[in-house]
């Protein structure tokens, strides 16, 4: 079944990650250009980047094993840990909460999943496979990054500048279409 995308602002939500292997890393590493509140809770730290990210104050780690309550005052859950009753079991507490919850490559035990993406300041593509082939995904961001203009940042901003120039309306979108086909052209 295709997944829905769905964009949200995560700046400054408050995020919890169970667990603080590989898999955590990475989750860490896709959110944190979007500014969130990441606090990770995890018995064993097993990524020294995750331990150096808690020192220079990017996100906060509590080493000891996780407790519902750590769940309190949480808007988003990531579980990455391989217990599958655990994941089962955050899971179940959080669809009960109505907090979104992803369990890394169980996806029945999530609500949302983590796409693929390309981020160029206010600019994101994202890209899945609706949790089936995250390896495809990854091929293809790839590819899209490859194929993306190099001065997409300027693009971006001259359409922008228009935009907050001008009335709403149709000619304002008339306007914006056409320095879009114009700009692209130039690429």
């Amino acid at each position: 079944m295709a997944l829905f995308p769905l964009f949200i602002n995560i700046e400054g939500k408050n995020v919890l990650i169970v667990g603080a292997g590989e898999v955590a890393l990475r989750k860490i590493e896709k959110l944190l250009p979007f500014k969130p509140k990441i606090t990770v809770v995890a018995k064993e730290i097993k990524r020294d980047e995750i331990k150096k990210l808690a020192e220079e104050g990017k996100i906060n780690l509590i080493n000891r094993g996780f407790l519902f309550t750590d769940i309190d005052r949480k808007e988003l859950v990531i579980v990455a840990v391989d217990d599958i009753n655990l994941q089962r079991e955050i899971y179940n507490y959080c669809v009960r909460k109505k907090i979104p919850v992803n369990s890394v490559d169980s996806p029945d035990y999530c609500t949302f999943i983590f796409p693929a993406y390309v981020k160029k300041d206010d600019i994101v593509i994202g890209i899945t496979t609706s949790g089936n082939l995250p390896g495809l995904s990854a091929k293809l961001r790839k590819h899209i990054e490859k194929n993306i203009p190099e001065n997409l940042e300027d693009i971006f901003q001259k359409i922008k500048n228009v935009r907050e120039e001008l009335p709403k309306g149709k000619d304002r979108q008339k306007k914006i279409l056409q320095l879009i086909d114009e700009l692209f052209e130039e690429e």
